[in-house]
Order: structure tokens, then C-alpha cells, then sequence
């Protein structure tokens, strides 16, 4: 049996978790919303047509945000379309994602659903075929008080008191080819700072996302991010990441892809692109800082990100909620899900909001029938646990650790680990990505209790997942694990699974 040695001490902190570090994200993009979080007809639905089977799912995950809405469907996003009653509203086609918007489910029911989910909403403006006016109205329609025309408005349409949105996205992935109204890294960085300076000022109280590179596959990055950055540098907040892995390593993304599937080994490696991408944004926003001379320091928002699948159903286009890249997840597909997660949190210093992408029916954490039945795939728990117990500061961490070589010449640790302080509880995430039992032992100088609870993620088969006939396939299994050696630990990890291991601290609860 492989071992691994971790050593942790007091006071050795990376860097503070942000509450907005593990959300999540809804588009109106296939059935995402519509037969989705959004379903009238469907037997659990409440009186404002949310199924209820999906918003218990969603509550148990305990989101710090999320995202709306969209996506590539924003930069052909009218939010007028969205608000007064429902009968007045039109049906338009959405060129991003070639379906027909009814506009049923519009800007009030999403708050009216989120409240209910209790995480904080990130909206996006369009800044691909609309701009500044559009964007500082929209601000001023869910935040000015009252008195003028959008702010009585939102009031006649039933919202006395403003939604409060303290973040915004400036658009979405505008260097994509993909994109409606793309553009160059200039003339968007030049739109996105004047729209961030209107919408500042009508709510000096909010933040602002720029968007930054869609992928590290486009030939564009991170030169767009530089050049954006340097225009917009001081009206912005955050810089936006975002990044989808694979098993078909898809250079163009402006084509099919290829058939051709990574093996287990190179997959599980392929974690590593989102460490190296976050590390070169953070090295691009720091030569920008130093390049304009600026105190300010840019933090970054990973607002979408995932593993990426084949789609399960064939989209209708021109249709209402027809599924776009519904999928199920594998349990091989969840541990990948789990590292990149880890990449996530392992850079917290920097990373301060980050949306899993998406969050219904699109390679997604939950997954639905019309009409029917809820169930999820294993990466909802993965992201349960992140989102529930990665709370507090991201310790420095030594590890001594085997490693293994991949076919393409990549060496990798056989064990991805984070490990995590609060006020009551040391927590270590880790990953086994080997078909070996290994063995976890951590050096530490805190005092714990006697007795810890390990959460363990894995399944019989790697290519196992859960369906609608067997929705429990794969589930987390809760263990209880002795501490029985002062400032050691030791741990069995069962070959590629996941876990997370809960040290109680002696002055708290666990």
C-alpha cells in the first residue's frame, strides 16, 4: 500500500475562503430553467411554477451564489422582455442557444427562486448587442429605492423594496467567436469600463466582473485579459475565468470534437491546467498592477467551471426547454470534478467567487424528467461538501507523495489534497486517483478530539453514474475514524475515491 505524509501547522494560512467561493449557475439555456428549476405543470410545483423536488436539491447544497442569466444567452438578452405580467411578455427566439424564450419564468421570479434558495445572486448584463444605458438602467431598476421611473417601475410590477444586487457580470465570454457581438480586447475593455463606471455610478455599492479569457484554448489568451484589464483596471472588481475539461481535449472549440478519449490517467492529470490557469491570470492582473502603477490588487471570479460530457438527449432547436448537453456523470467524470474543485480552493487567496456551471440539466449537478422525477449526478456531492465544510482559511500544506506518469510524459501526484481551518474543525479534502488503497498520514500541532468523521465518495466501476432507475448508485458513505496518536492522523483512502475528513477541534462543535 502507497503512503503519503502531509504535514500542517497553525498559523500557516494561503488565504481566506470567500462565503462566494462554491456557487453555482443558471441560463436560460435547454432545459436549465424551463423543465428544469421552472416547470408549472410538474406535480411538485408551487404556486410560482418551481419544482420543489429540484429547490430541495438545491438548498442542500448550501450555494454561496449564483449566476444568472447567462451564459452566452445574455448578449442577446433584453431584460425588459422579462418584467410585468407574464401575458404581456413576448416570445422571442434566443439566437446563443437556438430555442424560443417564452420570458415566463423573467428578473422577478429569479429573485422570488433565489430568495428561496438563500444564495446571493450574480447577474449579467449585455454588453453584446446592448451597452452602457441598458446595463445602468438594469441596475438602477433592481436597486435604486424609489422615485425615479425604474425604481417605480419595479414597484408597480410588485418589488417595493430593491433586490440589492451587489455583483455584476460585464457581459460574457465577448472573445468568443461563438459570441453575439463579440469583440476585440480593446474596444470591449473600453465599453466594459464606461459601463462600470455608470452603473457605479447609480449604486456605488456594487462590484463589477470584467470578463476575462472564455478558455486557455483560444489563441487570444491571455492577451485579451491584459489588454482588458489595462482599460478597465480601476472601475472593476474582479476578472472572470472561465474553463470546461474533457476527456476529448478539443483544441478548437469552434468545431466538433474529436472521438479520441484521454485514459484514466490523463484525465484525473488534466486538474492540473485549471492550477496553471489560475496562476497565469493572477500573474497577468499583478503585471497590470504594476504596469498602470495602481495600489489596487484584482481578484479573480472562476464564474464558470466543470467537467465536461457528451450530451445524453438530442436538442430540438427552435423548441421550449429542449435539453442542451444533458448528461450523466461518471464516477471517474466526479473525481476529476473533485480535483478541479480542489484547484479551486487550494488558490483562495485570489479566488473569491467561483459558479460551477450549470446547475440543472446541463452537464449538470442536478438532473430532471419532464414531468417527472429529480435526481442527481455524484458531482452534487462533491460540491455539497465543498460548498458546506471548505469554510475558513486554506492551510499551507508539505506533502511527501508518490506520483505516476501519465502517456503523454505528465507526472502527477497520486493524491490531490487541500487542507482547511475554521473556528471548530481542520478539514482535509482529498482525492485518491489511483486504483490503490493509500495511506494518508498527517503531522499536525492541533488539538483535537479524540474521534473524526470521514465523508467517502467512490463506486465499484469507474464508469459507474446515477440514473433515474438507480439514482443512488453512487452516494457518499459517513464513517467514523479514530485519532488516537498525538499530532499524527492516519487514513485509508479506498482506491479513486474522494473524501473528506472533519477533525473536531476540543473547543467546538463539530
Amino acid at each position: 500500500m502507497k503512503k503519503v505524509e502531509i504535514d500542517v501547522r497553525k498559523g500557516f494560512s494561503k488565504g481566506t475562503i470567500s462565503p462566494r467561493l462554491f456557487g453555482s449557475f443558471i441560463e436560460h439555456m435547454g432545459s436549465v430553467v424551463y423543465n428544469g428549476i421552472y416547470e408549472p405543470d410538474h406535480p411538485t410545483a408551487d404556486a410560482n411554477g418551481f419544482r420543489q423536488d429540484v429547490l430541495s436539491y438545491v438548498k442542500e447544497l448550501s450555494l454561496g451564489v449564483i449566476r444568472y442569466p447567462g451564459g452566452n444567452f445574455t448578449s442577446g438578452y433584453d431584460w425588459q422582455d422579462t418584467i410585468g405580467p407574464i401575458s404581456d411578455r413576448p416570445k422571442k427566439i434566443d439566437l446563443a442557444w437556438q430555442g424560443i424564450e417564452p420570458n415566463t419564468f423573467g428578473l422577478h421570479e429569479f429573485f422570488q427562486w433565489i430568495d428561496m434558495v438563500e444564495a446571493e445572486p450574480i447577474m449579467t448584463v449585455n454588453l453584446g448587442t446592448k451597452g452602457i444605458d441598458d446595463a445602468r438602467n438594469l441596475v438602477e431598476y433592481c436597486n435604486f429605492p424609489e422615485g425615479t421611473s425604474w425604481s417605480e417601475l419595479r414597484q408597480k410590477n410588485g418589488q417595493q423594496k430593491p433586490f440589492d444586487v451587489k455583483l455584476w457580470c460585464l457581459g460574457n465570454e465577448l472573445d468568443g467567436p461563438w459570441q453575439i457581438g463579440a469583440k476585440s480586447a480593446y474596444e470591449y475593455g473600453r465599453l466594459a469600463n464606461e459601463a462600470a463606471k455608470a452603473m457605479k455610478l447609480v449604486d456605488e455599492s456594487i462590484e463589477t466582473i470584467l470578463v476575462g479569457s472564455s478558455t486557455p484554448r483560444l489563441a487570444s489568451y491571455p492577451e485579451w485579459d491584459r489588454i482588458a484589464l489595462e482599460e478597465a483596471y480601476e472601475n472593476v472588481d474582479y476578472i472572470a475565468l472561465h474553463n470546461y475539461i474533457d476527456k476529448y481535449d478539443e483544441d478548437d472549440l469552434t468545431k466538433p470534437p474529436k472521438n479520441e478519449r484521454a485514459d484514466t490517467k490523463v484525465y484525473l492529470a488534466k486538474a492540473e491546467r485549471f492550477d496553471r490557469q489560475i496562476e497565469e491570470i493572477i500573474a497577468t492582473c499583478d503585471y497590470v498592477k504594476g504596469y498602470l502603477r495602481s495600489d489596487k490588487t484584482m481578484y479573480l471570479a472562476f464564474d464558470e467551471w466543470n467537467v465536461h460530457s457528451q450530451p445524453d438527449q438530442v436538442h430540438q432547436k427552435f423548441q421550449v426547454g429542449s435539453p442542451i448537453d444533458w448528461c450523466h456523470f461518471t464516477m471517474e467524470d466526479t473525481l476529476l470534478f473533485g480535483t478541479l474543485g480542489l484547484a479551486i480552493l487550494r488558490h483562495a487567496g485570489r479566488v473569491k467567487i467561483a459558479c460551477q456551471s450549470l446547475l440543472v440539466n446541463t452537464i449538470p449537478l442536478i438532473l430532471t424528467e419532464k414531468n417527472g422525477s429529480a435526481w442527481v449526478n455524484p458531482t452534487y456531492y462533491v460540491m455539497q461538501h465543498l460548498a458546506n465544510y471548505a469554510k475558513g482559511e486554506v492551510l499551507d500544506q508539505q506533502m511527501v507523495c508518490p506520483t505516476y506518469e501519465c502517456a503523454d510524459g505528465q507526472v502527477v501526484p497520486i493524491i490531490d489534497s487541500v487542507v482547511v481551518e475554521n473556528e471548530h474543525e481542520i478539514v482535509l479534502f482529498l482525492v485518491n486517483r489511483t486504483e490503490e488503497e493509500v495511506t494518508i498520514t498527517t503531522t499536525h500541532d492541533f488539538d483535537l478530539e479524540t474521534k473524526a468523521v470521514q465523508l467517502v465518495l467512490k463506486s465499484n466501476d469507474l464508469l459507474d453514474k446515477n440514473t433515474k432507475e438507480a439514482p443512488d448508485t453512487i452516494q457518499p458513505l459517513q464513517q467514523e475514524i479514530a485519532v488516537n496518536e498525538m499530532n499524527k492522523i492516519h487514513v485509508v483512502l479506498e482506491a479513486y475515491s474522494w473524501n473528506v475528513i472533519r477533525l473536531k477541534k476540543c473547543e467546538g462543535p463539530l
